[in-house]
């Protein structure tokens, strides 16, 4: 394997790693909330990162790699010492049952969810959750309320007689 490739597949790892530091618990957005410059120059820092990776030496690799890992221990400092919230995910709760129920695109956090609130969460991303509200027949009623009533909320759900 040439040592470009080596390279790579290390700092690869490395990137992926910080990246999941951060994705776990925060989005860009909540870092451009806290450090608008950060953010920017995190951005900037992974347009270096792939470039390095595309046409670069494995010199240019291991600096652009490094500098990633870096700024994304710079943005998780950043957020925590701003004591930001987690935004990866929303949860939600069934107050009859207690399900809970975690809806997120970035499945870095889904580890971070499960420990948080137990391995019984049920991890959903908002194309799943669009899917099933889509095909269930209980849902498209839900959907038509809602549509109509746009801040209408489903408290509980009582079965009716024969059903």
């Amino acid at each position: 394997m040439a040592r470009d490739e080596q390279t790579m597949r290390h700092w690869f790892a490395q990137v992926a790693t910080a990246a999941t530091a951060f994705e776990s618990r925060w989005t860009m957005l909540a870092l451009r909330r806290v450090d608008a410059d950060l953010a920017q120059r995190l951005g900037e820092q992974r347009n270096l990162f792939d470039h390095a990776c595309i046409t670069g030496t494995a010199d240019e690799i291991e600096t652009q790699g490094a500098a990633m890992c870096r700024g994304y221990a710079a943005a998780c400092r950043a957020l925590e010492a701003a004591g930001a919230a987690d935004d990866a995910y929303l949860l939600g709760r069934c107050s009859r049952t207690a399900m809970v129920v975690a809806i997120g695109e970035q499945k870095a956090a889904v580890e971070r969810v499960r420990e948080l609130h137990g391995a019984d969460v049920v991890w959903i991303t908002p194309d799943e959750v669009a899917t099933l509200f889509a095909s269930a027949e209980g849902f498209k009623m839900v959907a038509a309320v809602k549509q109509m009533f746009p801040g209408a909320e489903i408290i509980d759900r009582h079965a009716t007689a024969g059903s």
